[in-house]
């Protein structure tokens, strides 16, 4: 037995054999459950306020409604949810109009709070240009001022949250962890902004005699994260004091006369990086007592380049079918964007306030001029959008990583084991190996062997079929399921006995793996029975495959 203790609803005890759900039916407590149990509703969730360690794991149907529902971690189905001891929780929906709003809604997050840098600007005595300027002028104008200092915001990771009249509230860092990345690349905007201000009013010099004047305030601390307003209209948004601090900040640089103003809490995080001009410490309208803030004239590019370049725009050149179910985008590459043949990035639309992101393995090679990433069309929101793109449209992308590399010494032979789409990152090794062998670089030995399902599925089939006519590598594809007319190449899946038949001395070779979990733990588990030590295998896992 454990107890449950509800939120104004006083503690019971529990069976450990029981659901929170069940248990709340029994004890004669009202407990919405519109489908039934059948986890094919959301509305007997409940927040989990303390003992989330005495809960067992979601099992598959509440991991599922949970994911397409943006359930966060701390909010729980009841309905399939077991205890094992103590828990203090929330009902969240309690009569028939939560009912009624959580059906009609297609939420993405439950809500959250989250630590980001809030950045607020403002045009200063917009009042008067519009008072005496047509309609069509002012919004005219105020577009070209906000699409220009959009892109400054995107360019640097960020999310433009809302426009208030002639103002624009970004954030940064939603789904980040380092402070210091986040604030700085949120100065940089600001500082940027005003840059690229300049650019604005000569236009609006020229056309209509005017000159825009901003301010720009930036706070960080924590805020909720969440969809507010009406169902049928509602918005991702961010709410709380931290929003607030911002704002404030952003009001109080024209009186001190500072285009530019941060928080002690965003300085704490940037000093090492900007040049900091005066120091205030002034009351802000609507908080008590006062406060310092900082003057930001600019920042140390020799020491914040590391950072603020982490984050890159990358514009689509062309999509194509590459296998069934398959696609290939091919994106600019940016000068300074460098990596590691085997490396992944992270990638989300520029335009996205939900900040839903999807990580890719490089498929192109180090030497390419352009990007390339492959993926299979599994009927997410995510890849609906990016099947929607056409050539000009842009994704941001952070800076690549991932532990699937090369070696800096490799071993006597080199072998990739690819399962379905995990062949992307190693084709991007194989290429790049090639191309520094094909520069006068001693390559070793390489093999790669594919295994997918069908022939259909292959992906860079033909590709690897004709690279495999070069010396020193072997390509060696492989189908599990049913076979075409006449193929003559190996069958099932990847077994000791068909890697020695292709390779004289495993023990002594380094192997890469790629593939969904199961895939690469079968293929794992196949080398340990062949005596290859654990030191000498480097594995990728592709999540949300079969």
């Amino acid at each position: 037995m454990a107890q449950i203790q509800y939120e104004n609803s006083g503690t019971i005890e529990a069976s450990t054999e029981d659901t929170i759900l069940e248990t709340s039916l029994k004890n004669g407590l009202e407990h919405m459950h519109a489908c039934g149990g059948q986890a094919r509703c959301s509305t007997c969730r409940v927040l989990i306020l303390s003992g989330q360690d005495n809960l067992e794991p979601r099992n598959e149907a509440e991991r599922a409604l949970s994911r397409r529902r943006g359930l966060e971690s701390n909010v729980r189905l009841a309905c399939q949810t077991m205890i094992k001891g103590p828990i203090h929780i929330r009902r969240l929906v309690l009569d028939d109009k939560d009912y009624d709003a959580v059906r009609g809604r297609a939420v993405r997050t439950t809500g959250r709070e989250e630590n980001v840098a809030i950045l607020f600007s403002d045009v200063r005595n917009f009042t008067n240009f519009s008072e005496s300027n047509l309609p069509y002028d002012i919004i005219h104008l105020l577009n070209r001022y906000f699409e220009t200092m959009g892109e400054v915001v995107l360019a640097n990771g960020g999310i433009i949250d809302k426009y208030i009249g002639d103002g624009l509230m970004a954030s940064f860092g939603l789904k980040e962890n380092d402070a210091v990345s986040i604030c700085v690349r949120a100065v940089n905007a600001g500082l940027q902004m005003l840059e690229k201000l300049e650019e604005v009013n000569q236009y609006a010099r020229k056309h209509l005699d005017y000159e825009l004047k901003i301010g720009v305030g930036i706070h960080y601390g924590p805020v909720v994260v969440g969809e507010l307003g009406h169902h049928s209209n509602a918005a991702f948004t961010l709410i709380g004091d931290s929003v607030n601090m911002a704002a404030r900040l952003e009001a109080k640089t024209k009186k001190a006369q500072a285009p530019l103003l941060v928080s002690e809490e965003v300085f704490r995080h940037t000093k090492t990086y900007v040049k900091r001009g005066r120091t205030f410490r002034a009351p802000l309208k609507g908080k008590t007592g006062d406060f310092l803030m900082y003057e930001i004239r600019d920042l140390d590019r020799s020491l914040a380049c590391e950072i603020v370049n982490k984050v890159f725009m990358l514009t689509l050149e062309s999509t194509e079918v590459k296998a069934r179910g398959s696609y290939l985008f091919r994106f600019d590459r940016p000068d300074n964007f460098q990596f590691r043949a085997g490396q992944s990035f992270e990638v989300r639309f520029p335009r996205d306030s939900r900040t839903e992101s999807r990580t890719f393995s490089i498929a192109s090679a180090e030497q390419d001029p352009f990007i390339e990433l492959v993926t299979r069309d599994t009927g997410s929101d995510f890849k609906k959008r990016m099947l929607e793109m056409k050539p000009g449209d842009q994704v941001i992308a952070t800076d690549a990583g991932g532990l699937l590399k090369l070696p800096e010494e490799p071993g006597s032979s080199l072998v990739f084991l690819a399962a379905g789409i995990g062949i992307t990152p190693l084709y991007s090794m194989v290429r790049t190996l090639l191309g520094k062998k094909a520069n006068g670089e001693n390559i070793p030995g390489m093999l790669l062997i594919s295994s997918n399902r069908n022939y259909d599925s292959f992906l860079y089939h033909k590709e690897l079929m004709h690279l495999s006519q070069q010396p020193g590598f072997f390509y060696v594809p492989t189908i599990t399921g049913d076979l075409p007319q006449e193929w003559n190449e190996e069958i099932g899946r990847i077994t000791p006995e068909m890697i020695r038949r292709h390779l004289v001395e495993p023990e002594k070779a380094q192997f890469f793996i790629a593939g969904p979990p199961a895939g690469v733990k079968d293929i794992r588990d196949t080398l340990a029975s062949m005596g290859v030590m654990p030191g000498n295998i480097f594995t990728e896992e592709f999540y949300g495959y079969g």
